[in-house]
């Protein structure tokens, strides 16, 4: 294990607008705003060091120093945990400013900073490495109702019509791991987006892989979003203080034992 902890460098993508959450965004950058009262890139921060990462760099952007010093002023961090910044001058599309990290030895694991997740990123990292893959996509299933029929067709016949059918399709959930060689695509000349860098990589003939994490996931983009997280993690929390409560009871403590 290298001195990083869990082995890997963690990036998280803070450098977007959030212009689909204004006016909640107007005077703060999206990964700060807070969800059950936590900004969302300082949960993920915690989340990073649970499982044992120490070295983490933050891409910014947008109202950046507001996030770097949110960050640097944040008290009880592990002393051995090394966190450094990428400021973007200009937008180099969302994987675009990993090509100007330090040369890597180790694992890059890339998280967008406006999610909320349980995800368990020691093992994302332990599946990426057991797979002996060059990048490895944290993936979930998303449903969707259509609205209208569907028309299936063969040339100009029509072969089946479907009514309002229920869609199921393969998501991208905002974090991957990438090998060092992946980097190496990557042109800091021109923006580049996560689409981009794994269609190159696989047109290198390089191995992408997935992992369906089943874990509780939301990316915050909308206020219906926002509005969603919130109402979860809270109930969240509920059932965990609940659950709580209960154990500390004498009577079901023993019950327990």
């Amino acid at each position: 294990m290298s001195p990083t902890g869990l082995g890997v460098r963690a990036v998280l993508q803070a450098g977007g607008k959030g212009s689909r959450l204004f006016p909640a965004t107007k005077d703060i950058p999206k990964p700060l705003i807070k969800v059950a009262g936590v900004p969302m890139i300082e949960r993920l921060l915690w989340q990073l060091i649970g499982c044992g990462v120490r070295q983490v760099t933050v891409i910014t952007g947008w109202m950046g120093k507001n996030i770097e010093g949110h960050l640097q002023e944040l008290t009880d961090l592990p002393n051995d945990l090394q966190i450094d910044f990428i400021r973007e001058s200009r937008p180099l599309g969302n994987v675009g400013a990993l090509g100007h990290l330090h040369p890597v030895s180790e694992p890059v694991l890339f998280v967008f900073a406006d999610l909320v997740t349980d995800l368990d990123f020691a093992k994302l990292v332990a599946i990426h490495r057991k797979k002996n893959t060059h990048i490895t996509l944290a993936s979930h299933l998303e449903t969707h109702q259509l609205q209208l029929g569907e028309v299936l067709v063969h040339g100009d016949q029509v072969t089946s019509y479907q009514e309002k059918p229920l869609k199921r399709f393969l998501i991208g959930s905002g974090m991957a791991v990438f090998d060092p060689p992946v980097l190496e695509l990557l042109d800091t000349g021109h923006p580049r987006g996560i689409a981009d860098l794994i269609n190159a990589t696989i047109a290198r003939g390089m191995t992408v892989t997935h992992w369906r994490h089943g874990a509780f996931w939301v990316d915050v983009n909308t206020p219906e979003a926002l509005e969603r997280a919130e109402s979860e993690l809270k109930g969240y929390k509920k059932a965990v203080d609940a659950a709580l409560s209960c154990m500390d009871a004498p009577e079901n403590a023993r019950a327990l034992g």
